[in-house]
């Protein structure tokens, strides 16, 4: 593909096709489409990146968007509702070198995530090399689909996500030296996420007399493996300002 505004025709009795672009897409990508022509209209999308038919999102993903999104979950949780709510999702990886700058990122885990979009979720994935040829590729992509289906956009009704076990438990592990085991350990105890940081905050560690601590006191005392070190430090991971 061709990455200038020349490849595009004229716009003179040309076809434009709609774009749904979400506004949380700027700089670059924006600048480009700016050269495209087509029907762009700027919507904020509970759902992917573009919407260019009822049956067809595009989530777009830099390389290192995606690795950034695959280390906190959230790439699950995008495609997962492309899926759910687009008969047809697309995600476009732009720049894939970038995928491999981050530094701790096993390069299996980042394969692993892209196979289970495409074998487990089946949903198709084009790989560009920068923002021009995304915007290019959706512009084609569009104008191809548009001219046999007419597309006229309208917002779809998203159902608010229910908090699962999992969500929970994943919060939890947000504190220090807690495995899944132990966050399995706090919730069934305490039912919670929001009992087990009070119980934390309401414990208090207990000293000898020489001043060395020796243990704790308070709801916490009740279960094994959260002892005096844990609830400083996570003492202080609540309770310190920023």
């Amino acid at each position: 593909m061709h990455s200038t505004s020349e490849s595009f025709p004229s716009t003179e009795a040309k076809f434009l096709p709609l774009i749904i672009m979400d506004e949380r897409e700027r700089y670059e990508i924006r600048s480009v489409f700016e050269t495209i022509p087509c029907q762009l209209k700027i919507k904020t999308l509970d759902i992917a990146d573009y919407v260019i038919s009822k049956d067809i999102a595009i989530e777009r993903k830099r390389g290192d968007d995606l690795v950034a999104s695959i280390c906190d979950n959230r790439f699950f949780s995008q495609i997962e509702k492309l899926k759910k709510y687009y008969k047809k999702p697309l995600i476009i990886l732009e720049n894939p070198k970038k995928m491999f700058e981050r530094k701790g990122v096993y390069e299996a885990s980042i394969y692993g995530a892209i196979l289970y979009a495409i074998y487990k979720m089946k949903i198709a994935l084009f790989p560009t090399r920068n923002a021009n040829e995304t915007a290019e590729t959706i512009w084609s992509f569009a104008k191809f689909v548009q001219k046999s289906e007419p597309f006229e956009y309208e917002a779809i009704k998203v159902e608010q996500e229910k908090i699962s076990v999992d969500c929970q438990l994943f919060f939890l592990e947000g504190l220090f030296q807690v495995s899944e085991k132990k966050a399995t350990i706090l919730l069934d105890h305490f039912k919670t996420p929001y009992n087990v940081l009070q119980a934390i905050i309401q414990t208090e560690i207990t000293y000898t007399k020489s001043g060395n601590p020796k243990g704790i006191s308070g709801s916490l005392e009740e279960l094994k493996g959260f002892g005096h070190k844990f609830l400083k430090i996570n003492k202080e991971l609540i309770e310190n300002r920023f």
